[in-house]
């Protein structure tokens, strides 16, 4: 058994079927060479400009893309779950360098291969381009849906966004778990750490989010009063 066969037993079945129907007409050759490697938290994972080695196929945990292009200041405008394939919009847009930095927010389990060995595969996998290109494309929609809120909406809305985002993202049995540290949150909207501690604090005290330690829980009735604040902004805006 190769090591994509024991992993792919491992996941849950969601995953499992998306991988299996992503591989489905991989040559052998190209399962053989996938290595499983684990990455602590904080991690970096490759950097921008730098050139194209490696694709790596996230499985577990997530994965945060960072811009350090504006004023030297981080700016996490994206989080990665599985199953995300980091490396295959380089080939598709014929990059020869990373477009962004990517950064382990947990510790994650990821599937790795040569540059060279993934375009031999794509290039004669209409199937696994066809899917590659639907995931880049949903990506990019979505990254632009959410980049022109930012320019409308104010901080605590922007809050607001960011935790509907994780909630359908990460929403396991009526609830969402969201373990990130406040500058996390701060880099992700562009927004200060002492504005969103006091966001969180209000949305505590409102009802609408509940701390557990350090981390925060947003329920199904409390995610969908969120959706209706939040469209009642955009609304606004048209």
């Amino acid at each position: 058994m190769s090591e994509v066969d024991h992993l792919l037993s491992q996941l849950s079945k969601e995953r499992r079927c998306y991988l299996e129907s992503y591989l489905k007409n991989a040559p052998r050759w190209l399962i053989e060479a996938f290595q499983v490697v684990t990455l602590p938290k904080d991690t970096a994972i490759v950097h921008e400009n730098e050139p194209v080695k490696t694709v790596y196929i996230l499985v577990e945990g997530i994965v945060k893309g960072t811009d350090l292009r504006v004023y030297q200041v981080n700016y996490d405008f994206m989080w990665f779950y599985p199953v995300e394939v980091f490396g295959a919009m380089e080939f598709l847009l014929d990059e020869k360098n990373y477009q962004t930095t990517l950064y382990t927010v947990t510790q994650c389990r990821m599937l790795k291969i040569s540059k060279d060995q993934f375009e031999q595969w794509m290039i004669t996998d209409i199937n696994a381009l066809r899917m590659q290109t639907k995931a880049m494309t949903s990506y990019l929609l979505e990254q632009c849906r959410k980049e022109r809120l930012y320019l409308f909406l104010p901080g605590e809305d922007r809050v607001s966004l960011l935790l509907t985002y994780l909630y359908e993202k990460s929403e396991d049995g009526g609830k969402a778990v969201i373990a990130l540290r406040r500058n996390d949150i701060a880099k992700s909207t562009a927004l200060s750490v002492r504005t969103v501690n006091r966001t969180i604090m209000d949305m505590t005290a409102e009802g609408i989010l509940q701390k557990e330690g350090h981390k925060l829980i947003l329920k199904a009735e409390q995610y969908e009063l969120l959706q209706k604040q939040l469209k009642a902004k955009i609304d606004e805006l048209k």
